[in-house]
């Protein structure tokens, strides 16, 4: 199995119950390894080169976040901005070319309303639209995403599912 990096971007993880436990159920794969950006860089001062090894340590590299406004939070897009540099990412170098780039993320409403006829005019699919371009742009394999919706009315047996779901989806990719 290819090694799997789930960088989590979550600003307030302790008292998520949605993407907590589907980092931890994800995490106890043996060819997992969760990064919690948060955590890890509450300042926003991202050390590049230890999060550019890790990258280059895994072969699959999952994105997992809850959409805010439509979007990634905030420390996702700084990391982006700051790891993803000139010949590394791309220029004459493209270190990840080829790794399979994942987006994992939650919505607090449901798949309807993420839809041509719903409230948000959209799918998630196009929202993350951005984030397949990035992947286009630096050489690498855009997957599916792994959406998880209506996180503030979801049952536990719904969020176990999705994490059973969670997991299969990691192992399916990462054959």
């Amino acid at each position: 199995m290819k090694k799997v990096l789930i960088n989590l971007v979550h600003p307030n993880i302790d008292e998520s119950r949605v993407n907590k436990f589907l980092s931890q159920t994800a995490q106890k794969e043996e060819n997992v390894t969760v990064n919690n950006l948060y955590a890890k860089y509450p300042d926003f001062k991202i050390d590049v080169e230890k999060e550019q090894e890790l990258l280059l340590q895994n072969d699959v590299i999952i994105f997992q976040f809850p959409m805010y406004w439509l979007s990634s939070p905030a420390l996702l897009k700084e990391w982006l901005d700051v790891v993803f540099t000139y010949n590394f990412a791309y220029g004459e170098n493209y270190k990840l070319e080829g790794k399979k780039f994942v987006i994992a993320v939650s919505t607090g409403s449901g798949i309807a309303q993420y839809s041509s006829t719903g409230s948000n005019k959209h799918s998630v699919e196009e929202f993350l639209t951005p984030f397949v371009g990035t992947a286009n742009y630096i050489k690498m394999d855009y997957q599916n995403p792994f959406v998880t919706y209506e996180t503030f009315v979801i049952s536990d047996e719904q969020l176990e599912e999705s994490a059973k779901n969670y997991v299969e989806y990691i192992k399916n990719i990462s054959k």
